[in-house]
């Protein structure tokens, strides 16, 4: 029998995906300009109700009954509108796992970026997608259970395709950006260092030849 007892030392993560898809409607027989789904799944599109009680999306105060919950996948409201706003998804976890209701914020987006507005092809869709990691440190046995069930190989996929633009690889490159951020970083305050204790010696020399000049008055 699984207790309520947390397992010292282990610690857990589960990747998930979240965000929106919107798609400009060409048909227009109202005041809305998109058709748009927010949604919060796994990274390969896997059910992740293994580990989620419930999941509610905040809408824009606008909209009927704009606090969305579920309690089973799919995870996702879909809606028609016309502007963005923030969007409020809130994550609960079983009863058993102790652990409190975590939020995650973002914007709807319904446009493409400014610089790619006029070429943007009708009919394509917006994504608007962000990667997240639950922590879970020190779970409860049940919880444990829960977390690793149906866990076998990596559960994000070695290349992006699709809609599936988080993989391994994307990982692999967004970190060797970094490093080299990272290099050009160091490398720029070296420089500044440099400048830095150059004009610190500049300084004590003039200090030294306006006390002299005084000295010698």
């Amino acid at each position: 029998m699984k207790t309520g007892k947390r397992l010292k030392g282990v610690v857990i993560s589960k990747p998930i995906v979240y965000g929106n898809i919107a798609t400009e409607l060409l048909s227009k027989k109202t005041d809305h300009t998109h058709k748009w789904t927010v949604f919060l799944r796994g990274p390969n599109g896997q059910d992740v109700s293994s580990f989620i009680h419930k999941v509610e999306f905040r809408l824009h105060e606008t909209f009927v009954n704009n606090n969305r919950a579920f309690k089973s996948a799919p995870y996702e409201v879909t809606e028609t509108g016309w502007g963005e706003f923030e969007i409020i998804t809130k994550i609960y976890f079983p009863p058993c796992s102790g652990e409190k209701p975590i939020s995650l914020y973002h914007m709807l987006k319904l446009y493409p970026p400014d610089s790619q507005l006029q070429t943007w092809p009708k009919g394509k869709p917006v994504n608007n997608f962000f990667y997240e990691e639950l922590i879970f440190s020190e779970p409860t046995e049940e919880f444990f259970e829960a977390l690793t069930r149906g866990s076998h190989g990596p559960e994000i996929p070695l290349k992006a395709s699709g809609n599936q633009i988080f993989s391994l690889e994307s990982e692999a490159a967004e970190c060797e950006r970094l490093e080299s951020a990272v290099s050009q970083v160091t490398e720029k305050y070296g420089e500044y260092k440099s400048r830095v204790r150059a004009a610190e010696i500049e300084i004590a020399e003039l200090r030294r030849d306006i006390a002299a000049l005084e000295s010698a008055r």
